[in-house]
Formats: structure tokens, C-alpha cells, sequence
């Protein structure tokens, strides 16, 4: 998931892997698809719209990511595969 590196506000453009903005914390998938976490791979040029606090990771709700990607096409794909049966 990614995770803010410092207090970042809304508006402000993350900068990916390596970058200055966040940095990526390694959880279950089962556990971030609970709380619906951004992942690191996609947190690069997307807008943040509301506040983060250092060390919170972010959740697909904190960004304003293009759904139009093939990228975040795949990774929805993805989660929809990790939901358990029921």
C-alpha cells in the first residue's frame, strides 16, 4: 500500500516509487482489500483529495486516480479475484 512519507494535503500530486510523497507498506491482500488501500505500483502522478497524516497509507478514497487505465483496469481485476467465496 501506499504510505505518506510526510503530512500531505489535498491537491498535491503523488510522486510514486522513490519519489518524496510515499513510500509502500506490505499487508495481506486480504487486509487491504478490506480497508480498500491504494497500492504503491499506482500512486504515481494522481491527485490526493483530502488530507493525509505521515505514515497513514492511503486508501483508494484519498486519491482521484484515471479508472480509464488499463493499469487500474488490471488491478481491479485483481482484487475482484481475492474476494473469498462465499
Amino acid at each position: 500500500m501506499a504510505t505518506a512519507k510526510r503530512d500531505l494535503q489535498a491537491g498535491e500530486m503523488l510522486d510514486g516509487e522513490g519519489g518524496y510523497t510515499v513510500w509502500g507498506k506490505l499487508l495481506p491482500a486480504e487486509t487491504s482489500l478490506r480497508i480498500g488501500g491504494a497500492p504503491l505500483g499506482l500512486a504515481h502522478g494522481i491527485k490526493l483529495v483530502r488530507p493525509v497524516k505521515e505514515g497513514q497509507s492511503l486508501s483508494w478514497s484519498d486519491v482521484a486516480i484515471d479508472t480509464s487505465t488499463g493499469a487500474y483496469r488490471l488491478r481491479q481485476q485483481l482484487e475482484k479475484l481475492q474476494v473469498p467465496a462465499n
